[in-house]
């Protein structure tokens, strides 16, 4: 045997031997889940493919994210749960479906709370966001980020809505959360729960009259197809999405690790706001060019409409809802006084 063979089969020999003695490690790679109720094309969804991107290269590949799109792990609030439990790491779920598990989110889900895009994004970005994460933190969730959802307004298939009296009479669908049952009622429709799944094909039946979404979501599932074709400017409620994770996934990183996770967060937020302000361009001359007819609508008689829920929300929730609702409403007020 040549001198050279034996070099090589020594060299082998001595590397298995530090492998086994766990003098050299091979690192076994991490795998991230993070579900979507959207679809891929829809911007909130399509910019989690940052957060995959800037996770695996700050990580220089410890880390490997698998997004799953379209519900494909379950329902939005199933798979809160699952990040819960451990058993997937993150989701993007609306902020109406944490409302089980951390009542003082209702706080930035009522109605006509916010002045616009600009208001909440300093209102998230400040104490309330920095509140709203200790609350969730004893549920086993991990509000990483907040992410724009622009503002919900109602579609139907049956006339233009200007006032709250023409809404008598209609079903409208709302998501399965009773501040959106509340509002929808107290603005004079009759709310019914479906599961995103359901609401094209119930559009299509006529099992409910309309819905209420904004319009990006209606362009990219092309909701004008099933006989919606009018839409109006409520702006009654304006639901952020939020990216979530599990604590037992969180707990289970280290510092550097963690510094990865928040600055992947940060740059997806980043492009998530500027892909929605595009987007929601986009989607409205889309929703026109298909033949939808949007109008404006009386806004005050729609807040008159609301006021009494929020006495009932702050007998209900106490004095600490009741100070995160001031303090939303006070920061727009100081941003004018500037």
């Amino acid at each position: 045997m040549t001198k050279f063979r034996w070099f090589l089969i020594i060299c082998v020999a001595g590397l298995t031997g530090l492998i086994i003695h766990g003098s050299i490690t091979v690192e076994k790679q991490n795998i991230i889940k993070v579900t979507a109720p959207l679809n891929r094309d829809h911007p909130t969804a399509s910019s989690l493919l940052v957060f995959k991107e800037k996770m695996e290269e700050f990580s220089n590949g410890e880390f490997e994210v698998r997004i799953f799109f379209d519900s494909q792990l379950g329902s939005a609030d199933q798979t809160l749960n699952l990040a819960r439990m451990g058993d997937v790491e993150m989701a993007l779920i609306s902020s109406a479906v944490m409302v089980p598990y951390v009542h003082e989110i209702n706080a930035i889900a009522m109605p006509f709370i916010w002045e616009g895009s600009e208001h909440q994004r300093r209102v998230l970005d400040g104490e309330v966001g920095d509140r709203l994460r200790r609350y969730a933190r004893p549920k086993g969730i991990e509000i990483l980020g907040f992410l724009d959802s622009g503002t919900r307004n109602i579609s139907n298939s049956r006339r233009p809505i200007e006032k709250p009296e023409d809404l008598q009479g209609m079903n409208i669908r709302v998501m399965g959360q009773p501040l959106m049952f509340a509002t929808m009622g107290a603005i004079g429709a009759s709310a019914m729960s479906l599961n995103m799944g359901e609401v094209y094909t119930g559009l299509q039946m006529g099992v409910v009259d309309g819905w209420e979404n904004n319009p990006t979501t209606i362009a990219s599932y092309r909701m004008w197809e099933t006989g919606t074709v009018y839409y109006s400017w409520t702006h009654h409620l304006s639901l952020p999405d939020l990216l979530i994770a599990g604590r037992p996934f969180i707990d289970s990183l280290t510092k550097e690790q963690m510094r990865w996770v928040t600055e992947a967060v940060e740059a997806t937020i980043q492009v998530q706001r500027e892909l929605w302000e595009m987007s929601e361009k986009l989607s409205i001359r889309r929703m026109e060019e298909a033949g939808m007819i949007i109008n404006e609508v009386d806004l005050e008689s729609f807040r008159a409409r609301v006021q009494p829920l929020y006495e009932q929300y702050f007998l209900k929730y106490g004095d600490e809802f009741t100070d995160l609702v001031a303090l939303i409403q006070m920061e727009q007020q100081q941003h004018y006084d500037r």
